[in-house]
């Protein structure tokens, strides 16, 4: 006798019920039985085999679906919500799904449709299963694979990819609906509009897959709901939820954790790239949480921890920030004498009115300078010193006896002062200048933010200064940021071991957009991050070089 298929389940001598519902093993072996004999796998290494459901498969999702009925004989799960990391076959098991709802059900002018938020995700399911279709033996020829829906003739029924908003979609009927990567949902709007759709279906079924996302989400809304109907603290007894993922406590680094979200894990989970992936998350925490998520289905915060300070290796390498020190500290009188008459590009992070403001300059490889140096010069307001000690937990006052902090006179921060320290600074280093000498190397300037900045960058550029007004989107910071990752990963440039651009550097944290772009995030970080802020704005200029814009100061102060 088989396992029973829920845990309240209980044998009446001839049929598993579970309240007012009884299970149908001869339904569930039908549907299992569907996916060998008619279905195939679409792509890699099983492409063509027949599509075997691993026992993950069969047993937590197909036969408890298809099996388990209402006393009218229809199904009793109207929703499925499987989530499971990423490579462990949900996609094609969602195409597989939507065959046979199309087909099984032989419902006349059934609509099947596949939605994601956007239109390249939801035809994912759709092209896998097409790909299915035209593989199998006993599909191809009852289906016709057209580009935008597989259609049966004999049903006038048909499965479909839909995206977007649902403006433009009235008339649908939904039969099946498979939702993909529900974690990229902006909202619920598309999938209440098709599910309200099928108002008038006999036993219309949704299939509802994903990895876990970034907290704050609809996405993550929706495991919550999850979650509570997995525990009971919601009543609906027509969604089936299954969950492959750790405990909140679970280590991430152990094999026993990985094995909870990966239930394919040394199939199609390979467990090389596994490791790989794992390795390179160990190293640069910014891709811990993409691991996380994406590997262990674990939901994590918008912002992630980024560079690292002390690591080692798996070949015993030491890497870091602290390992960015180089040999002559930055209160030295050395430190500043080998960078006189050197080429330097600029970052400058002006607090509004009260806080911390923050200089950098980037001095890159050149004659006399065999790896690249950072120069930071930070100011804090002399009358709020005290106060913004226990505030920050910062020893700002030990900063500032020993060099690595200077205040400003007053309450509020005192832009003429940071701009004298600016202009002193260009007469001691040579800071880049637009110019169309070619010979020249990287021309690119001050960058300074735009927010609270135009007045200052005004007298800067009426001094002489090449200030440049810098954006501080995705696109501006992406690149610099990274780069200056990798030069942390690689100890590619020495800071001194400065002690108040060290603290920023631990408490850092960047944020990331679905195309992966990052950039440094005041918001989220635990702690000022303005030194941080300033180098990446003085990596980004000398990037640009020449294509950085000019300031126009005509412009500005008309």
């Amino acid at each position: 006798m088989r396992c029973r298929p829920t845990p309240n389940a209980w044998f009446d001598g001839s049929y598993w019920r579970d309240g007012d519902y009884w299970y149908d093993e001869r339904a569930a072996t039908k549907a299992v039985r569907f996916f060998a004999e008619h279905l195939v796998f679409s792509e890699g290494e099983w492409a063509g085999k027949p599509f075997v459901l691993e026992p993950w498969e069969e047993h937590d999702i197909i036969r408890p679906l298809f099996g388990w009925k209402r006393a009218d004989g229809t199904r009793r799960y109207r929703r499925a919500f499987v989530w499971v990391a990423r490579k462990n076959g949900k996609t094609e098991l969602a195409a597989g799904v939507a065959i046979l709802v199309l087909l099984g059900d032989a419902e006349p002018a059934g609509q099947v449709f596949s939605i994601a938020s956007e239109g390249d995700q939801a035809r994912i399911v759709f092209q896998k299963a097409t790909n299915m279709v035209v593989r199998s033996p006993t599909l191809a020829p009852k289906l016709e694979c057209l580009n935008k829906a597989i259609y049966s003739s004999d049903l006038n029924a048909s499965f479909r990819p839909l995206s977007g908003k649902p403006k433009g979609k009235h008339g649908l009927n939904m039969s099946g609906l498979v939702g993909d990567e529900i974690h990229e949902w902006p909202d619920g709007d598309l999938y209440t509009f098709v599910h309200d759709s099928a108002a008038s279906r006999r036993q219309p079924l949704e299939f509802l897959i994903s990895t876990a996302g970034r907290k704050g989400t609809h996405g993550e809304e929706v495991y919550k709901e999850c979650q509570a109907i997995k525990a009971g603290d919601i009543d609906d007894p027509e969604t089936l939820v299954v969950i492959y993922a750790p405990d909140e406590d679970d280590d991430w680094t152990l094999e026993s954790t990985w094995l909870k979200a990966n239930p394919n894990f040394g199939k199609s989970v390979k467990a090389d790239a596994f490791l790989a992936a794992f390795k390179e998350a160990r190293q640069l925490p910014r891709k811990e949480n993409d691991f996380k998520r994406y590997r262990l289905n674990m939901w994590t915060d918008q912002a992630v921890r980024w560079l690292p300070i002390n690591s080692v290796d798996d070949e015993g390498r030491r890497y870091g920030w602290d390992h960015c020190n180089g040999p002559i500290a930055w209160n030295l009188p050395e430190f500043t004498e080998r960078l006189k008459g050197k080429t330097c590009y600029g970052g400058l992070d002006l607090s509004s009115t009260t806080d911390l403001s923050a200089l950098v300059w980037w001095f890159p490889i050149q004659d006399g300078l065999d790896i690249p140096i950072a120069l930071p010069r930070f100011w804090k307001p002399a009358d709020l010193v005290r106060d913004h000690v226990k505030r920050d937990r910062v020893p700002y006052d030990k900063l500032i006896k020993a060099g690595a902090l200077f205040e400003t006179p007053g309450n509020v921060v005192d832009y003429g002062f940071i701009e004298k320290q600016v202009m002193n600074d260009a007469e001691q280093f040579r800071v880049a200048h637009y110019g169309n000498d070619k010979r020249e190397p990287h021309e690119g300037g001050l960058a300074i933010d735009r927010f609270n900045a135009t007045g200052t960058a005004v007298r800067l550029m009426g001094e002489g200064i090449p200030v440049v007004l810098y954006g501080q989107g995705f696109v501006s910071l992406s690149a610099p940021s990274k780069e200056l990752e990798r030069l942390v990963m690689c100890n590619g440039f020495h800071h001194g071991g400065h002690p108040l651009l060290r603290r920023h550097a631990q408490v850092v944290a960047v944020v990331q957009d679905d195309a992966e772009n990052i950039k440094p995030t005041k918001a989220k970080s635990n702690g000022r991050i303005d030194g941080i802020a300033a180098l990446v704005n003085a990596l980004g200029i000398a990037e640009k070089g020449d294509s950085a814009p000019k300031l126009d100061i005509a412009a500005m102060v008309a």
